[in-house]
């Protein structure tokens, strides 16, 4: 790299000759390496190329010598060596500069001081002047200086009093340079308190503290007051007091307005809320008992399990409603005091609707409620109601595990009801009831679902009470009709015992002798008998008469056949085989399985036996006439295949429309779960519908049937649902022919003569002709008196040939073949509607 410009050709054009120019895309593109005016040398492109070389050379040395310094080699597929250099250095390698403290490792001695942890020499940093301190510092850790400030010249000590104002001079670093005072006057003219003062109330009246330092007036909160420290005087009513000075023991008092309270002596108390003392007494006016109130007593032999407590209209035990018809059970929920003890229970409800003639309802409900929710000794009595007062009464429990009583059924309409709980009586409950404990908590609903029920009482608990008798039909004459128990009851004939009527008495009816066809109407001391209407002959059809064995009996009767043969069985009636294997072929069973024969009679010559078979229902039938049995022949239905097999079957009809059972065969899409017999049967011939849910029927519109070959060879490759397109058998047409001729025409055309040359010899000889005008030949040539004849001789000669040029001209024949038949090929026909059995 001894050329100094090296460098300079990096950020150069270069030029051979001509003018510096820059570099199109175009001349670029087109091989030009130069910028100049002529295209350059073999020598000036070996010049740009060394230099190139040069270039590429030194770039790569410097790229090098950074990735060994990285310590990742080059790669020819890579392009992060510069990136990979700048994060990755090695800080080793480093001869200057500072290297990060996050890239720091090692001691301090191996570390340039800028980025060292610790200094190899600790440090003393000291501050002087207006302050003064010291401290060691080497780097490893913060130091703090504790520094002493140095003397201002200001005398230490307190400056200003209540007459004298301090005054301070302070330079421009803060310090006090100067301090003094300046009497201002004396505490008696002072407008403001040196000192705040805090004011505060203690002892039989309590107020927080306030500060107060003379410069506005303070207001003192009183937050408690205690009378108990005030040892004179009375306190007014004005200030919460009584106004007087001693309330005699026992007594009340009571305000008098803005003067003294007035005592009052218990019973003044009363008279004055108008209530009762616990003695008793009397009372006037109304008594509203308000959420949480009751009446009650409570009394028994002891305090404990033998305790009843009376309840009369206890909190929540009521319901009512201005709604016109309110339907469901009325759920009465009992309180607290009944979970978890055996109470013994009686509830009186009154119910009120607005119906009209129906009177109001008395509910007596009684029962034995346990710890484990069960009910026992349950009962319900409806008193001075009406028949539809007569309601199921149900006890059970909530969802809640609370007891409940329900009265009526969930679906039972109520009008403008009102359901009262008047009187509870409750008793035993493990430590004895309380008022207090069953006077409350009751709840009264209509609910339309019922929930643990235990125990119902189904209506039929009406009783009456004595006023009722005159509203009752018939009632009073039932009372009319008591039992007098000096009237006796005696047996007649057939029965026995009987008596007076002060005791219940019974009559028993004598055991009867086996009735029969002979029995007939007779009663005896002890016993009687019946006729028996019986038919007189084998065809008595009297209605209402019992058939007999030997005519047409076993009606509703099961007369085994056993093992007897069936050709034996000619008596009508109704037999039953109840063993397959009895049922066999020997017998003349139809089937060898267990069914039911019904015999018939047609007289003494006929008889007809019908079997039906035990599980498929299948009948068989057949005849014996002049005591010859004729072959079982069974009853064939369009249900007698168990696979439903008529399914799929085509039938045409005279009607417009499809008869029931079957679909017009018309290539409709239809739901194969609405078909599934008939898309069993078919499936996807005729085509899948969607895929799924649907198939499609047969469309036979317009079509002739023709079966499907079968193999038998007629209509070969038929499959079962394909169409058949239309074709005509092989036949033939007549012809008219008028007849009709060709004109030829010819061209004039030559022929070749090829004469190669030829010779005659000379004969002489006798000639001599006979008179038949025949002659031969005799002698040799030469001499004289004969004739002389020249010999036959081949020309040689010959034509060649030639084209004629002779053609034949077209002419219409005039032939013309004649139609038949029309548009399609049929037979005679009638159009009928073609529908499939699904």
């Amino acid at each position: 790299m001894a050329d100094p410009t090296f460098f300079d050709l990096f950020k150069s054009t270069w030029a051979q000759n001509g003018l510096t120019e820059g570099i199109t895309d175009l001349q670029y593109k087109t091989g030009w390496s130069f910028i100049g005016s002529v295209p350059p040398s073999v020598e000036q492109f070996n010049k740009v190329q060394q230099t190139t070389d040069e270039r590429l050379a030194w770039l790569y040395q410097q790229l090098d010598g950074l990735a060994a310094v990285t310590g990742r080699p080059l790669s020819a597929t890579s392009f992060d060596a510069l990136s990979y250099a700048q994060q990755n250095l090695n800080a080793g390698n480093l001869k200057a500069g500072t290297v990060p403290v996050a890239r720091l490792s090692g001691t301090a001695s191996s570390l340039t001081a800028g980025a060292a942890t610790k200094l190899a020499t600790a440090r003393t940093i000291a501050a002087t002047g207006d302050a003064t301190g010291a401290g060691s510092f080497d780097g490893s850790a913060n130091v703090s200086l504790g520094l002493t400030l140095a003397p201002s010249g200001v005398a230490a000590g307190s400056y200003g009093s209540a007459n004298a104002v301090p005054t301070f001079t302070v330079d421009a670093k803060g310090r006090v340079s100067a301090a003094g005072e300046v009497a201002v006057g004396n505490a008696a003219t002072a407008t403001k308190l040196a000192t705040t003062r805090l004011f505060s109330v203690t002892g039989g009246a309590t107020a927080g503290g306030v500060s107060f330092d003379g410069s506005g007036n303070v207001a003192l909160n009183v937050t408690a007051l205690d009378v108990s420290k005030a040892n004179a005087g009375t306190l007014p009513v004005a200030r919460g007091g009584t106004g007087v000075a001693t309330v005699a023991a026992g007594s009340y008092v009571t305000g008098a307005g803005t003067g003294a309270l007035v005592s009052r002596t218990p019973a003044q108390v009363l008279e004055d809320i108008q209530a009762l003392p616990k003695a008793g007494g009397d009372l006037s006016g109304p008594v509203l008992l308000n959420t949480g109130a009751t009446l009650g007593a409570q009394y028994g032999a002891n305090t404990t399990s033998g305790r009843t407590a009376h309840v009369l209209l206890p909190d929540g035990g009521g319901y009512s409603t201005h709604t016109g018809t309110v339907t469901g059970a009325m759920k009465i929920t009992l309180p607290p005091a009944a979970l978890g003890a055996n109470t013994m229970l009686r509830l009186r409800v009154d119910v009120f609707e607005y119906l009209d003639g129906v009177p109001p309802v008395s509910l007596l409900i009684h029962g034995y409620l346990q710890t484990t929710k069960a009910w026992g000794r349950c009962g319900a009595t409806v008193l001075a109601g009406s028949a539809v007062s007569d309601l199921p009464i149900r006890f059970g429990s909530d969802a809640t595990g609370a007891p409940c009583i329900w009265i009526g059924d969930t679906t039972k309409p109520w009008s403008y009801p009102t359901v009262t709980v008047s009187e509870v009586l409750a008793k035993y409950n493990t430590t004895g009831a309380t008022v207090a404990a069953w006077g409350v908590g009751w709840k009264v609903e209509p609910v339309t679902a019922f929930e643990t029920v235990v125990q119902t009482l189904a209506s039929g608990n009406l009783a009456f009470g004595r006023a009722d008798v005159e509203r009752v039909s018939g009632l009073q004459d039932a009372l009319n009709l008591k039992a007098n128990a000096a009237v006796s009851l005696v047996a007649g004939n057939g029965l026995s015992g009987g008596g007076t009527l002060g005791a219940n008495r019974t009559f028993t009816l004598g055991t009867p002798s086996k009735l029969t066809t002979a029995t007939t109407n007779a009663v005896t001391a002890t016993s009687h008998t019946h006729e028996i209407d019986t038919q007189t002959a084998p065809n008595d059809a009297t209605a209402g008469r019992i058939l007999t064995v030997g005519n047409a009996f076993g009606l509703g009767a099961d007369n085994p056949l056993g093992t007897v043969d069936l050709n034996a069985v000619k008596v009508p009636g109704f037999y039953g085989q109840s063993a397959s294997a009895n049922a066999t072929a020997a017998r003349n069973y139809p089937v060898l399985l267990a069914g039911v024969l019904l015999v018939e009679s047609g007289g003494s010559q006929i008889t007809t036996q019908k079997y039906t078979v035990y599980n498929t229902g299948t009948i068989f039938t057949r005849a014996c006439y002049n005591g010859v049995w004729y072959a079982w022949k069974e009853v064939v239905t369009v249900d007698s295949n168990p696979a439903n097999a008529w399914a799929g079957m085509v039938a045409y009809f005279a009607s417009a429309t499809a008869p029931i059972g079957w679909l017009s065969a018309n290539g409709a899409t239809v739901p194969r779960a609405t078909y599934p017999a008939l898309f069993a049967a078919i499936g996807t011939t005729w085509g899948a519908g969607n895929g799924t849910t649907t198939f499609v029927l047969p469309d036979l519109r317009a079509e002739f049937l023709r079966g499907v070959d079968g193999g038998r060879g007629v209509d070969v490759g038929r499959a079962l649902g394909s169409s058949q397109g239309f074709e005509g058998p092989s036949h033939t047409h007549g012809v008219v022919d008028s007849g009709h001729s060709h004109s030829v025409t010819q061209t004039p055309h030559s022929h070749g003569v090829n004469d190669p040359g030829h010779a005659h010899a000379s004969s002489q000889g006798t000639f001599l002709v006979s008179a038949g005008g025949t002659g031969s030949f005799s002698g040799s040539s030469g001499g004289g008196g004969y004739a002389n004849f020249t010999s036959v001789s081949g020309t040689g000669v010959s034509i060649q040939s030639g084209v004629a040029n002779i053609s034949v001209n077209n002419s219409g024949t005039g032939i013309s073949v004649q139609a038949s038949g029309g548009s399609e090929s049929r037979p005679r026909n009638v159009a009928l509607l073609a529908c499939i059995k699904y």
